[in-house]
């Protein structure tokens, strides 16, 4: 009896206090659990921010210098399409632009010859890709090649490895030939029916000096004389008709024309 009304004045009376303590020390806990994240928080920003900011600083560096390229870059190209200009004779060293222009043509020339090569490459792969007569030398090959297909699968296949072959490239030079020899021809002929026409055209309007006029313009110019003739002829029958009957004009126009030796007057 006495435990049970000791417990029981003892619980009552110390619970608000109990309680107080309790709170006070989660309220302690969370305080310091908050300082703690905004430490860690603040440190964390410190860590960025010292990341950070010497990347941006190499951002803009390497920027900069990228921009300095290109620029040089550009002032390189205008130098180069300057020196092909007939006004850079007054401004540039001879020799310098001289030697700008041969370094040009040199470049030119190792660029169309690359050019070249790649053509070569790509026509002969499509060759044995597409062309009927080129898909057969690759099955000739293959058949002849036990595995050549599979092992060449990773590098573009077989026609693109027997592409590369100097007696593949001979034998479709073979078939090809006679391709080559009509498109030629057909390029002849085209070029040939050109220059006809302009040679016709030429001849018809040439008038050079201790030459004389072309054989159009003087047949054509010998139909005109012919018909002023027959013109004149009619004029001169109508003109005896007239003087027989008594009749003078005072007044006519002149229809003579280039032919004509004088002046036919009709009357008005």
């Amino acid at each position: 009896m006495g435990r049970k009304l000791e417990w029981e004045l003892s619980g009552k009376s110390d619970v608000p206090q109990k309680m107080a303590q309790a709170k006070a020390s989660m309220e302690g806990v969370e305080g310091a659990a908050n300082a703690m994240s905004k430490k860690f928080k603040e440190a964390f920003k410190d860590i960025a921010v010292g990341f950070l900011a010497p990347m941006v600083l190499v951002q803009k560096a390497i920027g900069f210098i990228t921009d300095k390229i290109e620029k040089v870059k550009q002032d390189a190209q205008e130098a180069r399409d300057f020196a092909k200009e007939e006004e850079s004779k007054k401004y540039a060293p001879a020799g310098g632009r001289e030697a700008i222009i041969q370094w040009m043509e040199k470049e030119k020339d190792t660029e169309s010859k690359r050019k070249g090569l790649d053509a070569a490459s790509e026509g002969y792969r499509r060759f044995l890709e597409s062309d009927v007569r080129g898909m057969e030398i690759v099955k000739e090959e293959v058949k002849k090649r036990p595995g050549f297909e599979r092992a060449a699968e990773p590098f573009g296949g077989a026609a693109f490895m027997l592409s590369t072959e100097d007696e593949i490239r001979k034998r479709i030079d073979i078939i090809i030939a006679p391709d080559i020899a009509a498109r030629k021809a057909a390029e002849d002929a085209k070029n040939a029916a050109k220059e006809g026409g302009a040679k016709a055209v030429a001849e018809v309007g040439s008038n050079v000096i201790g030459v004389g006029q072309s054989p159009q313009l003087d047949a054509m110019r010998q139909q005109i004389v012919l018909q002023e003739d027959m013109a004149n002829s009619l004029r001169a029958l109508v003109e005896a008709d007239q003087r027989q009957q008594g009749f003078r004009p005072e007044r006519g126009f002149d229809l003579g024309g280039m032919g004509s030796s004088g002046r036919t007057v009709f009357p008005r």
